[in-house]
């Protein structure tokens, strides 16, 4: 089992708490934080005071970012979390929780909200894919509350992936990707179908394309 640090929201119903969650009950030892920085002040966003004792020791670090200031909340706290990981937990797994909508460009209508939105999580999901850790960046579709495994949950690396996906199913596969090593250095969205759940999560990361490097998607 893994050692698994999540970086999200202080909220309990985020999208970081379910996956916590998930990756707990999957036998997993898990360390949720949720206080990386204060949004009021994003001058402070830093590592914590025990930097070394969350860090140390850690096989994945999974980073959700919260809302607000995309500038802030995702390209530069994935920027201050990959340099903590580097120094503290160098083989670390990093898996980023980014959003289909980076791959429809700037007419879709998420990236249309704030025009700071999708540089920021372009320039996120660069940061990762050049970090010189093992990583996945994980695309969710509309989020819905669906029980688990209610549904087929498709992998897709094509750059318009839509539709929608259960919190339980888009948490499973986080914690899935972090179990299988055929999904490190992979970039892909997911969204539910109709249909039986995935029974094989080798195969299904298996079948991915890994990114080429420097490749922006």
């Amino acid at each position: 089992m893994a050692r698994i640090v999540v970086v999200g929201s202080p909220y309990r119903a985020g999208s970081g708490r379910i996956i916590a969650a998930t990756a707990a009950e999957r036998g997993h030892t898990v360390r949720y934080v949720g206080d990386l920085g204060d949004p009021a002040r994003p001058e402070d966003l830093g590592e914590p005071t025990d930097a070394a004792t969350v860090w140390e020791g850690a096989d994945a670090v999974v980073l959700v970012p919260r809302r607000g200031d995309a500038r802030v909340h995702t390209e530069r706290a994935t920027h201050v979390l990959l340099e903590q990981v580097r120094r503290h937990a160098p083989g670390a797994h990093f898996v980023l929780f980014s959003s289909f909508a980076v791959g429809h460009g700037p007419a879709h209508p998420l990236n249309r909200i704030d025009d700071t939105l999708l540089p920021a999580r372009v320039a996120a999901e660069r940061l990762v894919r050049t970090s010189g850790l093992p990583y996945t960046v994980v695309r969710p579709t509309w989020m819905t509350d669906d029980p688990p495994g209610s549904h087929a949950l498709t992998l897709t690396q094509h750059p318009y992936g839509d539709g929608m996906v259960a919190r339980a199913d888009m948490a499973a596969a986080i914690v899935a990707a972090i179990e299988e090593p055929a999904a490190r250095c992979t970039t892909f969205s997911l969204f539910n179908e109709p249909g039986t759940p995935v029974a094989d999560w080798a195969a299904a990361f298996a079948a991915l394309r890994r990114d080429e490097p420097q490749e922006e998607l």
